[in-house]
C-alpha cells in the first residue's frame, strides 16, 4: 500500500501495534496523490490524532513530509515532486 513502511500495523513513529492510516500529504487533492504514490504511514492514535499527533505537531508533520519526499524521489525518479505536490519540503 505504501512506499514508506512495510508493515502498516505498527506506528511509524513509536512502533506501537494498532494504527490508523495517515496520508502524509492531506487535503482533497493531496490525499488522492498520497494514495496514488503510496505516501501513507501507519500511526497510533497518539501520533495521529492525539495532542502531540501529526495533525497538531508541526515538527512531526514536517518530518513525515520530508521523509515522504525523499522516498518519492527514490521510488519515482522520473517524476518531479515539486510539479506533483507544488512544494519542496527538503529546503
Amino acid at each position: 500500500m505504501g512506499i514508506i513502511q512495510e508493515d502498516m500495523n505498527y506506528c511509524f513513529v513509536c512502533g506501537k501495534y494498532g494504527t490508523e492510516i495517515h496520508h502524509v500529504f492531506y487535503g482533497t487533492a493531496n490525499r488522492r496523490l498520497s494514495d496514488k504514490y503510496g505516501l501513507v504511514v501507519g500511526l497510533c492514535y497518539d501520533h495521529h490524532r492525539g495532542n502531540q499527533g501529526v495533525h497538531f505537531n508541526r515538527e512531526l508533520d514536517l518530518k513525515l513530509k520530508r521523509h515522504a519526499q525523499e522516498r518519492f524521489m527514490e521510488v519515482y525518479p522520473q517524476d518531479d515532486f515539486l510539479a506533483v505536490f507544488g512544494r519542496n519540503y527538503l529546503f
